[in-house]
């Protein structure tokens, strides 16, 4: 296939941000940042986009290596950001959000990256998974070079441990996904003998590390603050509303909500009917009366008419696709609310799906009905929650009888 000119590129950027109904200042920005490029590449020659080409447009046209330790201006941080534009445009044919960060490794690295990549497509592993192993094995050749290591026949145990020490000081919490990505990265390596020796069976175990904190203990009370400090009378409000309600009244996985499609939706059963995305097992749930009116609200009067994907709920600027995260605005609306995180362990939307089980347990209600409304395979992937369960667990207390000492 035939690639695009830069200024071909540039053309169908803007006609594409024009469809998703970019702000007139952002059309403007990305316009003249486009015609700078354009011109650059016209008096030097370049024909395609590049990252040598990007290289050299931002050293001669503003001073800054992108190979260096200095930290980029705003402004030529926006240059930087447009070249990406064109580059994700050529290669995906769409715009990407604000959240864009190419997931790439140094150059040195890039073959074997790509190739077990393919690896991983072939043997049909979800995008998601992908995506996340990427990141952190793009993470970690990152800190491999940083390190004076060129080649990946040259990765050995010691720079392994010295990786290992240095994101657990940063992310400790995320230790044993990072583990996980580099043995399948390393033991891909090691069977396209471009390692000699397979390194992920020298991986400590996930054990080695601190398991997650406890989920924080919920209060009716606080629950009742979170949703009633969320200002309904914009849309942002309103759709942060609703896919607070999915959290509280059903448990919802965060990455659930994410992926809830308009359809998904069923008016006439009045049911929400999902594929939960860590089990892809079925899960249908009835719509209360509040989730209800509040989804209608925020469907009618508030979702943008310009979003062009199917995701239920989806940014409200441009690009109006789908949204990528809900932590963010969950940890807002808890500081808006009063509600304190300190001491208090996990307390992300996945504490409320503890709570609701805890809640439930607290009920009397059996544990099948639990199983099936958190969408749990079998029930004992629902007893997990019970070390929430403070006041059950009391009942379970046994009397000890006094003991003398003398």
């Amino acid at each position: 296939m035939e690639r695009k000119t830069i200024d071909q590129l540039a053309k169908e950027a803007l006609l594409e941000l024009e469809r998703q109904c970019y702000a007139k200042v952002s059309k403007r920005n990305n316009r003249m940042a486009f015609a700078r490029i354009v011109r650059f590449a016209a008096r030097t020659g370049e024909l395609y986009i590049s990252d040598e080409m990007v290289r050299r447009y931002l050293l001669c046209c503003y001073g800054w290596d992108m190979d260096s330790d200095t930290k980029p201006s705003a402004h030529i941080s926006y240059q930087l950001r447009a070249a990406n534009v064109l580059k994700w445009f050529e290669k995906y044919g769409c715009i990407p959000g604000r959240a864009f960060r190419p997931i790439e490794p140094p150059a040195c690295f890039l073959g074997h990256f790509d190739q077990y990549i393919s690896d991983c497509n072939e043997r049909g592993l979800s995008s998601s998974t992908i995506e996340i192993r990427s990141r952190d094995i793009c993470d970690f050749l990152t800190f491999a070079k940083d390190n004076g290591v060129l080649n990946i026949a040259e990765i050995d145990t010691g720079l392994l441990d010295e990786y290992l020490f240095f994101r657990n000081s940063k992310a400790p919490k995320a230790m044993r996904r990072i583990l996980s990505s580099l043995r399948c990265f390393l033991r891909s390596m090691f069977m396209y003998n471009i390692i000699q020796r397979d390194l992920s069976l020298s991986m400590p175990p996930g054990s080695r590390y601190p398991v997650k904190p406890v989920q924080k203990i919920w209060t009716q009370e606080e629950v009742e603050d979170l949703l009633g400090f969320v200002d309904k009378s914009d849309s942002i409000g309103k759709r942060d509303y609703v896919f607070m309600l999915l959290v509280v009244r059903y448990g919802m996985r965060a990455g659930d909500i994410i992926n809830l499609k308009l359809t998904d939706i069923n008016w006439e059963s009045m049911t929400i009917q999902l594929q939960q995305k860590k089990t892809s097992v079925m899960n249908v749930l009835p719509i209360l009366d509040d989730v209800g009116w509040a989804l209608a609200d925020w469907i009618t009067n508030a979702r943008p008419k310009q979003a062009s994907t199917n995701h239920l709920f989806t940014r409200m600027t441009a690009p109006y696709c789908g949204m990528i995260n809900i932590n963010s605005r969950f940890s807002k609306h808890m500081v808006n609310a009063g509600i304190s995180k300190h001491g208090c362990g996990n307390a992300g939307p996945h504490s409320l799906r503890h709570a609701l089980a805890s809640n439930m347990l607290g009920s009397q209600i059996p544990l099948p009905v639990i199983t099936a409304v958190l969408g749990h395979s079998s029930s004992a992937s629902t007893t997990v929650y019970l070390h929430s369960d403070i006041e059950s667990l009391r009942q379970c207390a046994l009397d000890v009888e006094e003991v003398d000492n003398e």
